[in-house]
Parts: C-alpha cells; sequence; structure tokens
C-alpha cells in the first residue's frame, strides 16, 4: 500500500531538512572556511619567519666580515704573522720540509700572544686562522694544535669561486675535524663564515668564525613571528623552543619527511597536538634534508574557538527549526494555489508553448514570483534567438555582452574594423584519400575542438567551419579595442595546441603536415546577413579575402603565422615578429607589407632573438642592393636554423639580383601567382 503524505506534512519534513541541512552547511562552511584562512595565515607567518631567518643569517654574515676587513685593516701585527705564515715565500715553495714546521708554529706562537687583544676572538664561538695554504695556525676550539691541512673543507671550494664562504657544521658531522669546534656540546650547530686576509693584492691567510645558533636565537625569532622553531639535522632536534615531550615527538617526525620540495607544509601530531609545519634550511644553498629549522604552529590551538561556535549554531538551528515547522502551517495555505497555477504554466513552457503567462493576485512575494515567471519566459524567448544563433561560435564573454542588448542581432550589416583569422589544415586533401572517412572525421573534430577552445579563450568569434578550415575574427559582435591583439595571441595559442596534436597524428601514422594562419586588420561589413526567416552573421569585405591570401602566403615562405601590416601596427609592442616581405598576392594591385607572428615577447631563448637579427640586418642590406652581405647575413640565419625557408628565398633572390641587376624604379615587390 502507497502511503501518501500530504503537502503540510511534506512542508514540514523539507522546512526541518533544510533548516538541518542549511545549519550543518553553514557549520561545515565556516568551519572549513576559518580553517583555511588560519592555515593561510600560518602559511603566511612561516614566510615571514623564513625572511627573517634568511636577514638574520646575512647579518651574521655581514658582521663577520666587517670584522674580519677591521681586523687586516686595523692590525698590522696581525698582518705580519700572516705574511710570513707561508711557505711559498723567496724559495717558491720548494725549501726544506722542517723550514715549513719552524714557520708554522712562530706564526701560531705570534698568533697566539695577540689574541687576547682581538675582539673576534672573544666575540665568536669558532675562531680560525690559516696561512696562505690553508694550513691551520690557530684554532680557538683546539687552541694548542696547528700545522693541520684545511684545504678539505668545503669552504675552500667556495672560496676559492666566491672570495668568501658560508658553510653549516654539525658537532657530528666534523669528527675528522673535531679539533675545529668546541667538543662540550655535542647537539651544537654553528653558522660558519670564511674570508680570505688581502692586503697588496695577495692573499695571506684565511679567517674562519662562526657562532652557535641556540634556543635564545629561537626564542628571538619566536616572539617576532609568533610561531615555534626547532633546529634539527640527521641526528634528530638539537633545540626548540617546543616542550621535551613534543621535541622528542618532533624527532621521529623529521626522520619520516619527504624533502621534495623545502616550501611544502606539513601536518603532523606532537603528543595529540596538530601541528602545521615547514622546513627551512638554515642556508639558501644548504639541503634541508642535512639539517635546518623546522617552523611550526599549533593548528589545534588556533581552532578552539570553532568547537564552541558549533555548539552555538546548533542551539540556533534547533530553535529555527522549531519557528519554521509553526509558521509551515500558515504559509502552506497560501503558497498551494499560486504554485499550481505555476506548474501548470511550467507544463506549457516545457511544452515550448513560450507565449504562456501566469495571473496571480496575492499582494505579496507569491504575486513578485508570477511576476518574474512572465519576464522569465520572456528573456527565454530572447535568449532562445540568441541561443540559435550564437552559441555555437561565441565565448561566454561575448555572448554574455549579446544576451544584455539583443538589438546587437537585427538582420543586416554595420562597417567596423575587425581582425580577420584565417587557418587551415596543409595538404589535407591527400589526408583524406589514405585514411577512412570516419578517422578523418574523428580527428578533425578533435582539431576543431582544440582550436575551438584557443579562439574562444580569447574572445574570438568563429565564423565557420569550412572542410579544415576556420574563419574566426575579433572586435564584433562587441566592440574589443585590442582585436588584434587578442587575435594573435589566439593564433599563438593554436600554434601550441597544434604542435601538440602533430605529435599525437604522427604517432598514429598519419605523414607530417603543415598548419597556416593568416591574420589581417581592416574594414569589413559584419552583421546578419541574408533573409528574416534563414540568415548568417558573418562578415563581407576585401579584407577578408587579403587575410585568406596571407594564410596561403604561409606555404611560399615555408612559415605558419603570417599577418598584414596593419595588424602588425597594433601588437608590435607585446608580440615578436619578423618582417617578411612585402607582396602583391592574386586579385590584389595594391602591395602589403607582411610579417611572421614568431611568440610573445620574453617567450624565446638568445639563439632565436639572435636569427630575427640577422634577419632584419640581411633584409635591410638587401632592399639596399648590397647582395654579397644580404647573402652572408642570410647563410648567418642558416647556421642557426638550417630550414629556414625565408632565408633560402631571399638568398636565391641575392643570387638572381646578382645576375641581373633590378631596374632602378625597383620597390622590392614580391608577386605571389598562387593563392
Amino acid at each position: 500500500m502507497k502511503i501518501k503524505i500530504n503537502f503540510h506534512t511534506k512542508l514540514f519534513i523539507v522546512l526541518g531538512a533544510v533548516v538541518c541541512l542549511s545549519t550543518m552547511s553553514l557549520l561545515f562552511i565556516l568551519q572549513e572556511t576559518t580553517k583555511k584562512r588560519i592555515q593561510e595565515n600560518i602559511k603566511a607567518r612561516f614566510e615571514s619567519t623564513r625572511v627573517a631567518l634568511r636577514h638574520l643569517q646575512k647579518l651574521r654574515a655581514k658582521f663577520a666580515i666587517d670584522a674580519i676587513n677591521n681586523l687586516t685593516v686595523s692590525n698590522a701585527h696581525f698582518r705580519s704573522i700572516l705574511s710570513t705564515s707561508s711557505v711559498s715565500g723567496d724559495d717558491m715553495g720548494f725549501g726544506e720540509a722542517g723550514k715549513e714546521g719552524v714557520l708554522l708554529k712562530e706564526a701560531y706562537l705570534r698568533l697566539y700572544s695577540i689574541l687576547p687583544f682581538l675582539s673576534m676572538y672573544t666575540e665568536t664561538d669558532i675562531f680560525i686562522v690559516t696561512n696562505a695554504e690553508g694550513k691551520l695556525l690557530f684554532s680557538k676550539a683546539s687552541p694548542e694544535r696547528f700545522g693541520d691541512d684545511l684545504t678539505s673543507l668545503r669552504l675552500f671550494e667556495e672560496l676559492a669561486e666566491n672570495g668568501m664562504a658560508t658553510d653549516v657544521w654539525y658537532a657530528h658531522m666534523q669528527e675528522k675535524n673535531y679539533f675545529l669546534i668546541p667538543t662540550e656540546e655535542r647537539d651544537a650547530v654553528y653558522q660558519v663564515i670564511a674570508k680570505p686576509i688581502i692586503f697588496r693584492d695577495e692573499i695571506h691567510g684565511v679567517v674562519i668564525c662562526g657562532n652557535r645558533i641556540d634556543k635564545d636565537t629561537l626564542s628571538r625569532i619566536k616572539s617576532i613571528s609568533g610561531v615555534d622553531l626547532a633546529l634539527y639535522s640527521v641526528e634528530g632536534v638539537h633545540v626548540s623552543t617546543l616542550p621535551a615531550a613534543q621535541m622528542q615527538a618532533l624527532t621521529t617526525f623529521i626522520k619520516s619527511l619527504d624533502y621534495e620540495n623545502d616550501r611544502d607544509i606539513h601536518e603532523t601530531i606532537l603528543e595529540n597536538e596538530k601541528f602545521l609545519s615547514m622546513p627551512i634550511p638554515i642556508l639558501a644553498k644548504a639541503r634541508v634534508e642535512e639539517g635546518g629549522f623546522i617552523v611550526l604552529k599549533s593548528l589545534t590551538e588556533e581552532l578552539k574557538f570553532v568547537s564552541k561556535l558549533r555548539i552555538t549554531l546548533l542551539s540556533v538551528g534547533g530553535i529555527i527549526l522549531l519557528v519554521a515547522i509553526g509558521f509551515s502551517f500558515f504559509l502552506s495555505r497560501g503558497i498551494t494555489r499560486p504554485v499550481k497555477k505555476l506548474a501548470l504554466a511550467a507544463k506549457e513552457i516545457g511544452k515550448g508553448r513560450l507565449e504562456t503567462k501566469v495571473d496571480i493576485r496575492t499582494g505579496d512575494e507569491l504575486e513578485h514570483l508570477g511576476d518574474a515567471f512572465n519576464g522569465m519566459v520572456t528573456g527565454l524567448k530572447e535568449r532562445d534567438f540568441i541561443k540559435s544563433t550564437f552559441e555555437r561560435y561565441v565565448s561566454p564573454n561575448v555572448a554574455a555582452e549579446i544576451i544584455k542588448n539583443p538589438d546587437m542581432l537585427r538582420l543586416g550589416g554595420e562597417r567596423k574594423c575587425l581582425t580577420i583569422f584565417f587557418t587551415d589544415i596543409g595538404d589535407f586533401t591527400h589526408l583524406c584519400e589514405l585514411h577512412q572517412p570516419e578517422d578523418v572525421v574523428r580527428d578533425l573534430n578533435t582539431y576543431f575542438r582544440g582550436m575551438t577552445t584557443a579562439i574562444l579563450e580569447y574572445d574570438g568569434t568563429i565564423n565557420k567551419f569550412q572542410g579544415d578550415s576556420i574563419l574566426a575574427f575579433w572586435g564584433a559582435p562587441i566592440p574589443q579595442e585590442n582585436h588584434a591583439l587578442l587575435a594573435c595571441k589566439a593564433a599563438l595559442r593554436c600554434k601550441g595546441f597544434l604542435n601538440y596534436l602533430e605529435k599525437m597524428w604522427v604517432a598514429f601514422g598519419y605523414p607530417p603536415r603543415t598548419y597556416r594562419f593568416g591574420l589581417n586588420t581592416g574594414e569589413v561589413v559584419v552583421g546578419n546577413i541574408g533573409s528574416s526567416s534563414r540568415f548568417e552573421y558573418t562578415i563581407i569585405g576585401d579584407d577578408v579575402n587579403l587575410a585568406s591570401r596571407l594564410e596561403g602566403a604561409n606555404k611560399h615562405y615555408g612559415t605558419q603565422i603570417i599577418i598584414s601590416e596593419r595588424t602588425h601596427l597594433h601588437i608590435k609592442d607585446t608580440l615578436i615578429t619578423r618582417e617578411l616581405d612585402i607582396i602583391r598576392v592574386v586579385g590584389k594591385k595594391k602591395p602589403v607589407k607582411i610579417f611572421e607572428l614568431v611568440a610573445e615577447k620574453g617567450k624565446i631563448d638568445g639563439e632565436k632573438t639572435t636569427l630575427l637579427e640577422y634577419f632584419e640586418a640581411g633584409l635591410y642590406a638587401y632592399r639596399d642592393r648590397q647582395w654579397e652581405e644580404a647573402s652572408s647575413l642570410f647563410m648567418q640565419v642558416l647556421r642557426l636554423e638550417p630550414e629556414d625557408k625565408p632565408a633560402k628565398l631571399y638568398i636565391q633572390r641575392c643570387k638572381e639580383n646578382k645576375q641581373m641587376e633590378p631596374a632602378p624604379g625597383w620597390d622590392w615587390v614580391c608577386q605571389l601567382d598562387a593563392k
């Protein structure tokens, strides 16, 4: 037996469900939005902490370098010790082995005697001095030691390249050179700076200094950024602003961390508390897997107030539900009758009877709903007209403008300056002969989909598909001040798509082929051309034919995208072009200067830039009748791009003009006899 539920009951159920669902949805959205905002805020804090750490390191490095420079300039005794400590003096390094030891010991003793007067010695945790050959003269960590060869340190490799060097020293990583760092703290981390001592344009030694990065350093940064920090290495966490128990859990987390990107934000649980964290290398050049900083922020702490908000929303939702059920008794009576009218009218609209109207006179919002319904029907009639005319060949932005102003689509045409875009597939007829019609249609649809997407992305209007050809234009039906630039960018986007499509078709067994574009800017008549019962929104004019001829001219020049001079004037400051020639196309008496559209500015390499410069210089020399120089410049183009057909054409023309000099009134125009 089928149970029937009356309208009142349905309304109660619906209202209850709506209120519950709304409350839960609001709670979920608010919680997720809040969580997202908190995460974004934390990420911003992490980035500011990264900047603060980098700034601190730069300051440390600057202070160390300034101190070393000051030591070099102000302490003549120090300079004297270093200048006599190297073995490669007058004997060019071929002296007796014993002499080296004597020199090093003498330098060590003299240096040891002046240490109490050197501020760097007392202010740094690590203070090391070597002679010019990298032999140890003094180490603060092991004052009794000297003579060791330190050139195997990474610092010396960087010194040779940059004139200064920075590194991070961990106690556990210095087993071989244990005498260079203090041994009382095995988990210490030091930022180390090395700089050569140079005077009289010669290197006389190297000073290496460093300071420990400790908990006080991290605490100061935390007080500024508001995030916790930990200093870690492969051995685990060394120091942190976190409690001891969370430090232990953090050590376990670090050992399982994936370091593919040192800007990744990670989520982890430390002692039942959820944290967001991000690893930061101590030095920009360092690898985060070797060690560095971990910045952390408690997500649990930040989200505490969301739990309180959840309880409040549930309470308010329950009250709203009770009130809504009470009001539903009164609402249902006034809603039923107008709703039935709307339902019947909607059925008529569904049958395509767009003349249907409803008459609701309740004096409230339902009457407004009836008026809105009637307005909707009127809008549907207009949109149905627009849809049948434009839905397949304009972008959503253009369609939206047309819907706002349907008068654009009245029968008739108007003269406008547009940019016309012609493109087709080279040797398409041969392609049809080689493959079954079903395969050709399938692949053509793939071609048209990709091309249409690129054209509509730049708000173009697709006029028609004809075989493998596409005619599109910019500047109508809505005005576009930058229509030439939009058309050229669309052509470049199409070119990128076709590079991908060509690889796919070749993989399918299709022979390689070319794809050609012709773009021209000029005045045409655009509008709905035809009769009131059958018409087409299209363009007519001589400049349309010129765009078609430019597309065909690519066959002669071996290019892919040719634009006219008028189009070039609009885009020359934004896009890269190459002037090709001055031509007279079939059916036209007036010559036109043509350009190859190459790329957007900043998106070609240096070699391509050089090629364009050679070609431009060659074209200038050619028009100046300097055949030898022009030919040489075009040969430089072929050296960079052996298959550049425009360069080959001009080399051939230079040969012909050398044999038969052009007449004095030569205007450089090339007559194209084929379409």
